[in-house]
């Protein structure tokens, strides 16, 4: 099944991108981050399934909070420690009234990120312990993996990017969980999970650390149970279209992906979104 990102399109309200996407036929929709908060998303959110029978996949940082933070299961910040569980063990409760199913969250990050940096360049002022980070993290990790059991929710974890300007911010120190094959194994080591693999993520990742993104992919495609895909220069996460025969557009050929989940994460209009879908769906077919 294709997904379509609401953060492939810039609107205030959650209601407003959904309205955009089934109009255009778009009924697979993965809520993510980038709308403002508001009282009502839970019931437009019934309302607009109801209307146009949507399925909703729910990613990252959404629903959005009412006073902004960048979520992070690794932080040894008690406080955003803290409020990062409690707004998943909130977005779960909120599945399962909307009815969703599926719920992927990124891996964890060692550095406290501000919520105007995310996608930018990190301050990298406050670092946390790597052990203890990596113990939060999992700790967080199976409580919410339990927590989606117990509802019929399947949790999957996704990689983290890591661009070439934070690598030279962090003194070429890797500070984010889960960029390549070897943090992916190093995480596997210690938690039981289901893998999202984000190309365009790795893609980015590769570049920085001086990887071969092909042998990556075949790497990691073996294990990805569900995929996210745009194009991107290496140097940033663009989330610009589809590319036919790019290098992204090829290792997601690598896989037989007609039995995963894929998300289209392409900014742009919707002539270029249902021209991703497209694309997608001829390579996943």
């Amino acid at each position: 099944m294709i997904y379509v990102s609401s953060s492939c399109i810039h609107k205030n309200k959650i209601s407003q991108i959904i309205e955009t996407y089934a109009e255009a036929g778009i009924k697979n929709i993965e809520l993510s981050g980038g709308t403002a908060y508001y009282s009502e998303i839970e019931q437009d959110l019934i309302r607009l399934r109801d209307r146009y029978g949507i399925t909703y996949a729910c990613h990252a940082y959404f629903p959005p909070p009412e006073v902004p933070f960048v979520v992070n299961l690794a932080a040894c910040n008690d406080e955003i420690y803290r409020r990062s569980v409690s707004h998943y063990i909130k977005c779960i409760e909120m599945m399962r009234r909307i009815g969703s199913r599926t719920l992927s969250v990124h891996a964890g990050f060692q550095v406290e990120i501000q919520p105007n940096e995310i996608g930018k360049k990190l301050s990298g002022h406050i670092l946390y312990d790597e052990q203890t980070s990596y113990e939060r993290f999992c700790s967080a990790y199976r409580q919410l993996d339990q927590l989606c059991a117990e509802n019929g929710i399947l949790l999957y974890l996704e990689n983290n990017v890591l661009s070439p300007e934070n690598y030279r911010e962090f003194q070429e120190h890797n500070y984010l969980m889960m960029t390549d094959y070897a943090s992916i194994q190093k995480m596997r080591e210690q938690l039981d999970f289901h893998l999202l693999l984000d190309l365009g993520h790795l893609y980015v990742s590769s570049h920085t650390l001086g990887l071969d993104f092909e042998e990556e992919c075949e790497l990691l495609m073996k294990d990805a149970e569900w995929i996210h895909i745009s194009e991107n220069n290496g140097l940033k996460d663009e989330h610009k279209p589809l590319k036919q025969d790019s290098r992204i557009m090829k290792a997601f050929s690598m896989k037989d992906s007609s039995s995963v989940n894929v998300t289209l994460e392409t900014a742009g209009e919707i002539h270029d979104i249902l021209a991703g879908i497209e694309l997608a769906g001829r390579e996943k077919g």
